[in-house]
């Protein structure tokens, strides 16, 4: 009996641990499960933002896509000062009141002028017109203050841009125009024609670049200003310091300057040379321009507000003009000097 008891016993407590074992299985199962159930659904959740930020990102793109679509209208093909620029009508007649709302507002585009391509010119500087065209494509987002920021070193020259298009002097911040009315003067006092690029190492400067030099024979070199011109009258006061012949004095393009070989014979050139010969867009004539004199000081005057170069020797008082071919000397011009023959030099004063 007490023997069946023992089995008894001994197999209930078999029982327990056989039970107790598969309960553990079975918890660790569901823990798993349950650590799983958690993992799934903390990926499903990342997953489901990711995909939202994904759509709401694409839903942003589409509105901003659509709402250009929606603003930008035809595009219009400019030639502003002899350089191509494209924009959209839109940006063009934004500021209601402007001349340029006015010329494009689809009332007059077919009394503009316009080149050879069918573009409209304008004869506006071409770097000034597109810091302001950049300027009015910002100001299509509502957000964006609408002020006129103004050009380092161009201030006065784009204020009269800005007031000849007739955009309102609201559009021009008061603080900054005073501000800028007094670097511009202070500016202008320090600006100071010198001599800078060069075609080769054949030009040789000195006197702080003041002084020009051709140093190899028989070669066509030039020099450029450092100063550029789209607005006002400027003179420039050039002294002959040596030679005699082929020394070419004027202006030309700063975009698009003479290339060589023979560069006074290129549209942009325009100015005189030393031995009586004159050069209007690229081609040249014998007006009466008299020989210049070593030690002859020559007064240039560069009058963009007409168009027109003047030349006048201080010394025997003759002088000569011409109107520049804007098309193909567009703002902003520069000074320019040509040489051929060796020890040519001429100096500013």
């Amino acid at each position: 009996m007490d023997s069946s008891n023992s089995k008894l016993t001994n197999l209930i407590a078999e029982l327990h641990n056989r039970t107790n074992e598969a309960k553990a299985t079975f918890d660790q199962a569901i823990a798993e499960l349950e650590r799983q159930k958690a993992e799934n659904e903390k990926i499903f959740k990342e997953k489901k933002e990711q995909l939202a930020n994904e759509r709401r990102k694409w839903d942003e793109e589409k509105a901003i896509v659509e709402k250009l679509a929606a603003s930008a209208g035809p595009i219009v093909n400019l030639n502003v000062g002899g350089e191509t620029i494209s924009t959209s009508r839109a940006t063009l007649i934004l500021i209601e009141g402007s001349l340029l709302a006015t010329m494009f507002s689809g009332k007059w585009e077919e009394k503009l002028i316009k080149d050879a391509n069918g573009s409209i010119f304008l004869d506006y500087d071409p770097v000034l017109f597109k810091f302001l065209l950049n300027q009015l494509r910002a100001w299509s987002e509502p957000s964006i203050k609408r002020s006129f920021r103004l050009p380092v070193g161009s201030e006065q020259s784009f204020l009269e841009l800005v007031r000849l298009l007739k955009f309102n002097e609201r559009f021009i911040d008061g603080g900054q125009n005073d501000i800028t009315s007094a670097a511009t003067v202070l500016q202008s006092e320090q600006r100071v024609e010198r001599f800078g690029t060069v075609s080769s190492s054949a030009v040789r400067l000195t006197d702080n670049s003041r002084t020009c030099e051709n140093t190899v024979d028989s070669q066509w070199a030039h020099v450029f200003g450092t100063l550029n011109y789209s607005t006002g009258i400027h003179r420039i006061r050039l002294k002959l310091d040596k030679g005699t012949t082929n020394i070419l004095i004027g202006i030309c393009s700063q975009n698009k300057p003479p290339a060589g070989p023979l560069f006074y014979d290129k549209p942009t050139t325009h100015g005189w040379f030393i031995h009586g010969y004159v050069v209007k867009n690229g081609q040249g004539s014998h007006p009466g321009w008299p020989q210049v004199s070593l030690g002859d000081i020559l007064e240039l005057s560069v009058n963009c507000n007409e168009r027109s170069l003047s030349i006048l020797n201080e010394r025997s008082r003759a002088q000569n003009s011409m109107q520049v071919n804007i098309a193909e000397a567009p703002f902003p011009w520069c000074l320019y000097i040509l040489f051929y023959y060796k020890e040519t030099q001429v100096s500013l004063v």
